[in-house]
């Protein structure tokens, strides 16, 4: 939720922290799975928010270049364990990024609402937009875990357990 009369200068340092908060959980999410399906999904995820934060710099460096940033310190929850066919694995850190993604983009929406410069609205717009799309994406891969809960063991066939299941 962003606070009532936050400043443009506030609002660039938390989108700037949770960018990189996101950045680590993708990463800690990324080095926890053995799939490399999963695995590269979560390390793309993670580019992406590299990239967010270096645009939303860039941004505080046009419309502050004489004000030293000042970046919050790291408010998110540790990532959970992604362990395949182990309680939750996969499927839990999907849950947890796709919570993840739907709480960046109602943070970037209210921002936009709050920002006070045409330029600053259209970046955070558009912020809540790739975020959207990223909840998006990751809600297709938790409802294809759903339903194939072994996609992503077999990447050619996940839907065929007959071949999971042939001695060799």
């Amino acid at each position: 939720m962003v606070a009532a009369g936050l400043t443009a200068l506030e609002a660039l340092g938390i989108a700037i922290r949770r960018e990189m908060d996101a950045g680590g959980t993708y990463r800690d999410l990324a080095a926890g799975c053995d799939s490399p399906l999963a695995r590269d999904r979560f390390l793309l995820l993670q580019r992406e928010a590299q990239q967010h934060e270096t645009m939303l710099r860039g941004h505080y460096a046009q419309l502050f270049p004489d004000v030293k940033l000042a970046v919050p310190p790291a408010a998110v929850a540790a990532a959970p364990a992604v362990v395949m066919g182990h309680g939750e694995g996969l499927k839990g850190a999907l849950g947890f990024a796709v919570e993840a993604e739907r709480r960046a983009r109602e943070f970037y929406m209210e921002a936009a609402g709050a920002a006070s410069d045409a330029t600053g609205q259209s970046m955070l717009r558009y912020l809540a937009d790739v975020h959207g799309r990223h909840q998006m994406m990751l809600e297709s891969e938790y409802d294809t875990v759903l339903r194939y809960p072994h996609a992503y063991d077999d990447p050619q066939a996940p839907w065929r357990p007959e071949l999971r299941s042939r001695p060799e």
